[in-house]
């Protein structure tokens, strides 16, 4: 006889009989295959599944309205000129079938006349003209007149006082590079006149020089000078 303690209980099994493992497993299964199907109806919803395809919209791109509108005119739709595919038949227009008339003949006659040469007019005598009487001579125009000689400039002298100004520049070379100029287009004038360049200030711009000569006895003498250098389009006051 054995010395091993034997427990006076038995493990009894559930009375139930339930297989509770397995209901786990089946629904593990079935969580796993519902999951997937939701995700693949997803994917299928959003467009995934293929690729897309651009096509052309089948809708006309340009409708012809009812009314266009506009000005309107008479006779604007009515067809001027037939083609000749739209042309019908007179059975078809129901109108009766007409001859075509013969082909216009030529009037030999008329081309004859067209062709024939212009006849020939004998000249006419042309009457002789009249003998036209002789002319008088032509009066001898008068010789024009002599233009009057210029009057002469005055001569300077030693001891005139009397001045004429000729222009006014910005400095004194240019000042007496003028009058060498106006001496030099009217060498006769100037002859024995010197220049007399004098400085004008003026408040707040650049001076003046004047341009001027001397040696005329009295204002006539200066003023016949002026008359005779403007006329050759030079400036010149007589200065007091």
């Amino acid at each position: 006889m054995s010395d091993m303690m034997v427990p006076s209980y038995r493990v009894q099994r559930d009375a139930s009989g339930v297989p509770w493992r397995m209901l786990a497993v089946a629904g593990g299964m079935l969580a796993v295959v519902a999951v997937g199907a939701g995700g693949y109806w997803v994917v299928q919803r959003s467009g995934g599944g293929g690729v897309p395809v651009v096509e052309a919209d089948p809708r006309p791109f340009k409708v012809r309205p009812d009314d266009p509108g506009g000005l309107r005119v008479p006779n604007q739709n009515a067809l001027v000129l037939e083609r000749p595919g739209n042309r019908q038949s007179p059975a078809q227009t129901g109108q009766p079938a007409r001859l075509v008339p013969d082909a216009e003949a030529p009037n030999l006659d008329l081309l004859r006349a067209a062709v024939a040469p212009p006849p020939v007019v004998p000249p006419r005598p042309v009457p002789r003209p009249a003998e036209a009487p002789e002319a008088a001579p032509a009066p001898v125009a008068a010789a024009p007149e002599p233009a009057p000689a210029p009057t002469p400039a005055p001569r300077p002298v030693a001891t005139g006082r009397v001045m004429v100004q000729l222009a006014a520049v910005t400095s004194e070379d240019g000042a007496r590079s003028e009058f060498d100029r106006i001496a030099r287009r009217a060498p006769e004038l100037f002859e024995g006149l010197s220049p007399v360049v004098q400085r004008l200030d003026r408040e707040g711009q650049s001076p003046l020089f004047r341009v001027r000569t001397t040696g005329f006895a009295d204002q006539d003498s200066a003023r016949q000078f002026c008359e005779a250098l403007r006329a050759r389009n030079f400036a010149c006051i007589p200065v007091r």
